[in-house]
């Protein structure tokens, strides 16, 4: 399949997913917690989840009606976390658009996001055949996430974080959806269990790939493009591949380096951050370890159908070539 007919094919995904997200709670009453949930699944955001379970439930053989629920389940979970996440981090912009809390405040955030999350179920149960199997990933990836947002909020006040414990904190948090939407996929299409760790794995991998690179455009992108200001996380403290590298190579420095900063502006310090990065060599080896990470994921397919290759293989190279 040509690139060209891959990216079509994600785009009809997604706008399968658009429309389905805006019938959902259609209508529904109080609008107190209605609106907010609807305010949310009006978002355009890059869908990268569900078309991973299309994708991963097409290989098996599996079509998109069947399918669809699985789907929306795991794009509705990562909307139940960013809701809360965006609360924890105190985040004014979500994909361009005015984070929930920011628009409404706390109070309204934290239960539309409960609500999200009940909706997310929902889907799982009409799944008929496979909803046990499904509820049973749900809910086990869904505490594995928690973990991981628990690490990242305890390692903002932590001194002694190192790219190991960052990796692992990334594999729980970002790691564990990717893998649940291969997994969720692979159930759907009837796939062995020998076959649904493989994909596990695949997912893992590049799940902590996708994080990585996202630490990277954070920084070397534009506000635009992500949709939030570029290098917030770093300078709220909270830790990225890159600024775990930087520790570790010269911790003094560089925090010398981020003390020279204060009291500049996002403007001010982006350039110079870069330029940090981009002298210690920084940088590249995170370029690196996105390419391992990914080369990984891909071999972790070669036992499985052609199918699942010939669908999961090009959905990494699109991930790798994503500038947001």
């Amino acid at each position: 399949m040509s690139s060209d007919a891959f990216r079509e094919r994600l785009t009809g995904y997604r706008s399968r997913i658009d429309e389905a997200l805006l019938q959902i709670a259609k209508g529904a009453e109080p609008a107190y917690l209605y609106d907010p949930i609807r305010y949310v699944f009006s978002g355009r955001g890059k869908r990268l989840r569900p078309v991973l379970v299309f994708l991963t439930a097409s290989g098996f053989g599996a079509d998109e009606e069947e399918t669809l629920p699985a789907a929306l389940a795991v794009e509705i979970l990562h909307n139940f976390s960013l809701v809360h996440d965006d609360i924890m981090d105190g985040d004014d912009l979500r994909h361009g658009k005015e984070t929930v809390h920011n628009r409404w405040d706390n109070s309204t955030a934290i239960l539309a996001g409960d609500g999200i999350f009940a909706l997310a179920f929902d889907q799982l149960n009409r799944l008929n055949d496979t909803s046990v199997a499904s509820m049973r990933l749900f809910t086990n990836a869904t505490l594995r996430l928690c973990e991981g947002q628990a690490l990242d909020k305890a390692f903002e006040t932590d001194d002694e974080v190192s790219v190991n414990d960052y990796l692992e904190m990334v594999r729980l948090k970002t790691g564990t959806l990717l893998s649940l939407c291969c997994q969720l996929g692979a159930v759907v299409g009837e796939a062995g269990d020998e076959e649904v760790d493989a994909v596990a794995a695949f997912g893992e991998l590049v799940g902590q790939a996708f994080q990585i690179q996202d630490d990277i455009l954070e920084i070397y992108s534009d506000s635009e493009k992500m949709g939030k200001s570029l290098g917030s996380d770093i300078i709220a403290g909270k830790k990225t591949f890159l600024t775990c590298k930087a520790e570790k190579l010269d911790r003094s420095h560089w925090r010398e380096f981020m003390q020279s900063l204060e009291g500049e502006s996002l403007d001010e310090r982006i350039p110079k951050i870069r330029d940090y990065f981009g002298k210690n060599g920084i940088v590249t080896d995170g370029e690196k370890l996105v390419k391992e990470l990914s080369e990984d994921a891909i071999s972790q397919l070669e036992p499985l159908p052609s199918d699942v290759q010939a669908n999961l293989t090009p959905f990494v190279q699109y991930l790798m070539e994503r500038k947001n």
